[in-house]
């Protein structure tokens, strides 16, 4: 896919981020030549390059979890 067309296809999907994310990324990556993300699999620490990678966030004396 050309950039221009790339653009021209995402200008008007508003503002459903969490529904097109996944779709605009993979297709971001095919525009520019990137390897697509990876597959997650059962083992988090090897998941390098995937969607929805868990995340722990460090507070002051606490911890929470994320993606």
């Amino acid at each position: 896919m050309q950039i221009e067309a790339f653009i021209s296809r995402w200008h008007a999907s508003g503002g459903s981020e969490r529904a097109n994310f996944q779709t605009f990324a993979t297709e971001l990556c095919d525009t520019l030549g990137l390897p697509r993300p990876d597959p997650a699999t059962k083992s988090p620490r090897t998941d390098a390059y995937c969607f929805e990678h868990p995340v722990t966030f460090i507070h002051t004396g606490t911890q929470s979890h994320g993606c």
